[in-house]
Parts: C-alpha cells; structure tokens; sequence
C-alpha cells in the first residue's frame, strides 16, 4: 500500500500545536487573571486559542472578548487590566526588564479599565495606548479608556437615568507653566503639575527652580508663582447661583506670589482671605504682589484662634516690633485697588501703587518706595492678569449626547491625551475626555455616566474571592453568541 505524502491528521494537529506553544512561550509577557464568557488570543496569522485563568499573554497578541463577558489581566510590570465586552485590544510590545522598560499596547474597539505598574512609574513616557483617533500617554496611574464606535454608548449613558453632573471639585487649573511644578494633596500625595492640570481644595502648590506656574481659578482670580514658590488653597468655594456662600482662604508659604481677584474678591470681600508668613491679607478687589526675602519663616501667630487671649497680648506687648528694613521678612506691593495687612498688633492699609515691608507677625509694616530691584521682576514670573486664559479651559464639550469617539477618565494620577490632529489634553484625578472621530481631542467638565457608573468591575475588584459572586450578565453563559470568534 502505498504512503500518503500527508501527515495524518491527528499528528499535524499535534505538531502545529506545538509549534504555537513554543512561539507563544517565548514571548510570555503576562497573565489571565479572570475571564467571564469568552476570551480569544491571537498572534497575527496564527489560529485564535480559547483563553483562561492561568493562561499565559504574549507580545503581538491580540485579545478578543465576546460580547457578555469580560476578563482581567495582569502584565508582567504589574499593571491590571478589566477588557470590557466586545474589546479588540493588542499587546504590541512590552518589556519589564529594568532598563529597558516599554509598554506599547494597542485598542482597536470597546474599552478597559486599568490601573498600571512600574513601567508606568519609572519610565512614564514608555507606557502608551495607541487607538484610532488619539494616543493615551500613561505616568502612573488608575483611569479607563473607552472607543464608542456608534449610539452605544449614548444608549448606555441614557439607562443610567444620571445626568452628566459638571465636576465640583475641580476649582482652578495651570493656565500656564514654565519649567517644572508639583502639588501636594491632602493625603500628601505628589503630583506634577502640567498646562491645563487641574487644582483642588487643600492643594499645595509648588515651583521648581528656574520655573513659574500661573494658576487660574473657577471665580476668574488668578495667580503667578514664580520660581521656588509656594502656595496652598485651603479652601475655594465658587457657586455662582448662591454668591452668598462664596468664599476663599488661600495660604502663601514662601517665594514670590502675584496675584488679581476675581468675582469672589469683589462680590464677597470679607470672605476672600490670604494668609502669608507674616500677616493675613484682607482683599478689596486688587491685584498685588508679595515676595518673601530670606527665608521669610511661616509664623502662623496670627492664625491662632487664641490671638484674643491673655497670653497672645502679654506676647504682643513685651515683643517689640521690628521696623528694620532687609533681611528675612515678606515684601509687598499693590497695582491695582489695596489690600488690608493684618498683623498681631493691628491693621494696615496698602493702596495702588504703593509698597511695604513686613518683618514678621508682631511688626507693624514699613511703607517703602518700592520692592527692591532684585526682586521687582519677580523672577520673570508675568503679572496673572497680562496671561490670556484659553477660553475653554473650564469648559469643554458640555452636550447631553454623548458622541462617537475615545473617553478616556482619570481615577488617579494623571494621563495625557493627544489627539490626532496634534492638540494634547493632560487629565488628572476626577477629569475625563473625549477624542472625536477628527482627532480633535477636548476636556469634559464632567466624567460621563457610562464611565462613572460603569458596571464592569475595576481590576482591583476581581479577587479571588470575588471572582465566585461575579455575576454582572445572569445565566446565560451558554448562549451562542457569547461562544463567538472575531479575527483580528
């Protein structure tokens, strides 16, 4: 009898999975963590293998869920990844090796939520989504990426039956910045600072040296910090239909500080308040600079809610003020309207034009001609109300239907969003966007519905314990269409 020049069917079937197993060992750059329903991975040509727990992810692997399921997974540097339903999403290349660290991954369709890892933190212009319409630029951080093709996720935002609600917390952003500038939140948790940054209650805000950050706030006050500056919001209250609860109590620490009231300072002057190392600054519609020279020590004397007792004015009565001229002390001067320096032993008023010297909290200020020449220019640091303020740096798309395009939502950290048109948008905690199907890629004033309610659990959701009580889509993970196969 003679042999068939084929293999028979069982050994080819065999030999090809070997061979699959072996290009796909060689590349192993991850993990299934979890997977509900059907989840497919694909190397280019290669056949599409059922994946689950356990099972290994690969560079160039393209992942598929269907379209009642979904799955977690877990790369090599530690970041996590929920694939929503009917995502299209490829691991183009990633490498964890200490200095080589790239992660370079790919959505194609539906979306995921993530919280990333090392890479993303050590080397954060190495960590990229790529999509269609914008690149998704990663420096640490919790945030979900979303590609809405058609009305589904128009559909999805409406059966919420939550409207897009503006986002409160946001009260100021960087208008503009030159060199480097962080924040410190109220859990003291840095963050760098970029154009179009957002700034919250109890941030404290820093410059770096050779640097200046111009700050606008919701009221339209502005702020410049010029280099080695700093500056916290304590507390910023805008609400435009109720004027009345208005208020604002901002901290300056050391540096230089420019700055020019907005609608609170004038409609709600007693409300607008400024304390400083030396004296609190009570506002009058004004726009003023202060420098400290030296280190110009915080001394928060002045603050002390017991400032009224008997040990506060024995304090005040045997310490004698210092009218000295120089040295470690806060400078200041107005340009326009005045401003009230309160000190421990009264009061002071500085109008347009004018200039004076604080040596501390228990000195009555100095009238002098002018801030000394070294730190008139304040470091090159531009008056706040001399920068134009891009019109939509608080607006952003505001319409009630959501349209096609990639949202992207920042839990935490920061992410950069650049268009394919060349305009770049930089998100943090609490902010979203969206990229039009043009490229062009704007800031939201509100984190959309089917972001901010999603169902679909976070990464960090799905642990073991957890994995046995999901159950988002009821039973029916027999049906046919959750068994189905797309080819990438």
């Amino acid at each position: 009898m003679k042999k068939s020049p084929f293999l028979p069917y069982s050994l080819f079937v065999s030999a090809l999975l070997a061979m699959s197993v072996n290009a796909y060992a060689s590349t192993e750059v991850g993990e299934v963590s979890f997977a509900r329903g059907i989840l497919t991975g694909q190397i280019d040509d290669e056949a599409p293998r059922i994946l689950g727990k356990g099972n290994p992810l690969h560079n160039g692997e393209t992942l598929n869920t269907g379209s009642k399921g979904f799955a977690v997974i877990k790369l090599d540097d530690g970041t996590r990844m929920t694939l929503r339903p009917n995502t299209t999403f490829k691991i183009e290349n990633l490498d964890a090796r200490e200095g080589k660290e790239n992660a370079l991954l790919r959505l194609f369709r539906g979306g995921f939520r993530a919280i990333t890892g090392f890479i993303s933190k050590r080397k954060p212009e190495a960590f990229k989504v790529n999509t269609t319409v914008a690149t998704i630029g990663i420096r640490g951080t919790e945030f979900d990426a979303r590609l809405c093709e058609g009305s589904e996720c128009d559909e999805e935002n409406r059966a919420t039956g939550k409207k897009a609600e503006k986002e409160s917390r946001v009260i100021g952003r960087v208008a503009l910045l030159r060199g480097k500038a962080s924040a410190l939140d109220e859990q003291a948790k840095s963050r760098i600072l970029t154009t179009g940054a957002a700034v919250y209650e109890q941030d404290q805000l820093q410059t770096g040296i050779k640097s200046f950050a111009v700050i606008a706030f919701n009221d339209k006050s502005r702020v410049t910090l010029s280099a080695g500056s700093a500056f916290k919001v304590e507390e910023h209250q805008y609400k435009p239909e109720a004027p009345d609860e208005n208020n604002a109590f901002l901290r300056f620490i050391r540096g230089g500080l420019r700055l020019v009231t907005g609608v609170i300072g004038k409609l709600n002057r007693q409300s607008y308040r400024l304390a400083t190392p030396t004296a609190t600054i009570g506002i009058r519609g004004t726009g003023f600079d202060l420098v400290c020279e030296g280190e110009c020590v915080d001394n928060r004397a002045h603050l002390n809610p017991l400032r009224d007792s008997v040990l506060s004015r024995l304090m005040a009565y045997f310490i004698k003020p210092v009218h000295a001229i120089g040295g470690n002390g806060m400078y200041a001067r107005v340009w326009d309207g005045a401003i009230e320096l309160n000190y421990q032993g009264g009061q002071y008023l500085l109008q347009d034009g004018k200039a004076a010297f604080i040596k501390n909290a228990f000195s009555a200020p100095v009238a002098i001609p002018n801030l000394p020449l070294h730190l008139r220019k304040m470091g090159g640091a531009p008056r706040p109300d001399k920068v134009e303020i891009k019109p939509d740096l608080f607006g952003g798309l505001q319409a009630d239907d959501i349209k096609p395009g990639l949202y992207v939502n920042v839990r935490d950290g920061d992410v950069v969003v650049r268009g394919a048109d060349g305009s770049s948008t930089v998100l943090g905690k609490g902010e979203a966007s969206v990229s039009g199907l043009n490229g062009a890629t704007v800031r939201l004033n509100f984190v959309p519905p089917f972001q901010k309610f999603d169902k679909i659990p976070l990464p960090s959701q799905v642990t073991p314990k957890m994995q046995k009580m999901i159950n988002l889509f009821g039973a029916r993970g027999s049906e046919k269409q959750e068994f189905e196969c797309r080819l990438q």
